[in-house]
């Protein structure tokens, strides 16, 4: 028998059968001790929530999963975890409730549509604008990031969405759109509009000098590697890391393809993992230390047909039924909630 098949089924004893509810275990896989829960995606409901419930806050993972009653929460993807400031932004494409919070460049996506099916893909963005209806020059203009507080040096342009909070709290030119006109031009701090946005300008001098109030503006997030079509725009709930560790159950590591470049990536660390069964109705969570090749065997070995690497290290952290099974060592910017169907809004 082929070695991946005796893997799927050695594992499957691991999966919920039908009607199951969410369990953890702790035991020893691949010679490591792994703690893991394991959820039916037919019985529960799938959130991401952010610190606070703003971007770039930070928030104790048992605070976060007790906030919004969840039977189980792991940390999310990586984030500026070692700057000073109160903000620590988002580094990897985060989706809340249907809307984009964060466009990222690196790793992979855990996305969710509303049904709870899911799928792991590598999803490079771009975020192009138009003015009056034309995305043609002189019409056009783009964005680098969603609600990510800029840095002392670099040139931007940022969208800040109603996640961010009531005000930008930034100095420096920027547009105010509501229900797509716009509606204000400052170098102040300007009020976030519900149904609108703020254009954030840091440099760009050129690009800045086309917004003028009452123009009409409009922006859309277009995938940069040519594939239009994709269930990714269907996302309701997304959560980001990496490197892959999964492809169809078999082993596929590849971080510098990812774009990652920090070692502690790939070192022999405490690590939080995330993945789907073969059939799509299980989702699987897990914390354990090693290498991302034995993080890989282990979720062969628990049942993943589908996974990832979640952010690690001191984030790496996994709650259950109101208490951690892995406590981080620090506060969190993000996490994948489990909840009840109940509490899912």
């Amino acid at each position: 028998m082929h070695v991946l098949a005796l893997t799927a089924l050695v594992a499957a004893s691991f999966l919920p059968s039908g009607g199951a509810e969410v369990r953890s275990a702790t035991m020893t896989i691949a010679g490591r001790p792994v703690t893991y829960v394991i959820a039916p995606l037919e019985r529960v409901r799938i959130r991401v929530a952010l610190g606070q419930d703003r971007p770039g806050r930070t928030e104790t993972l048992g605070h976060i999963a007790s906030r919004y009653r969840a039977i189980a929460a792991i940390n999310g993807g990586y984030f500026e975890a070692y700057t000073s400031g109160a903000i620590k932004n988002l580094i990897e494409t985060t989706i809340v409730d249907g809307s984009l919070v964060f466009k990222g460049d690196v790793g992979d996506t855990l996305y969710f549509d509303r049904y709870n099916r899911a799928a792991i893909e590598h999803v490079p963005l771009r975020i192009e604008g138009a003015l009056d209806g034309s995305y043609a020059y002189p019409n056009n203009w783009y964005a680098y990031w969603f609600n990510r507080q800029p840095g002392p040096n670099a040139d931007t342009i940022t969208i800040f969405t109603p996640q961010w909070g009531e005000r930008t709290g930034l100095n420096g030119f920027q547009v105010q759109v509501d229900d797509g006109i716009v509606t204000a031009i400052s170098t102040a701090s300007l009020a976030i509009p519900i149904n609108g946005y703020v254009i954030y300008f840091k440099g760009e001098t050129t690009v800045a000098g086309h917004f003028r109030i009452g123009r009409r503006v409009q922006y859309r997030i277009v995938r940069t590697d040519g594939d239009a079509v994709s269930d990714f725009f269907d996302a309701w709930q997304a959560v980001s890391g990496g490197p892959r560790l999964l492809t169809d159950g078999k082993i596929t590591i590849d971080p510098h393809g990812e774009h990652f470049h920090d070692p502690k990536v790939w070192g022999n660390d405490a690590r939080s993992m995330i993945g789907t069964s073969e059939d799509g109705r299980s989702l699987i969570l897990a914390v354990s230390r090693g290498t991302l090749a034995d993080c890989a065997r282990i979720m062969q070995r628990l049942g993943a047909y589908q996974a990832m690497n979640l952010d690690s290290n001191a984030s790496s952290g996994l709650w259950f039924r109101g208490s951690y099974l892995r406590e981080p060592g620090r506060p969190l910017n993000n996490a994948l909630l489990i909840l009840a169907p109940t509490e899912a809004l």
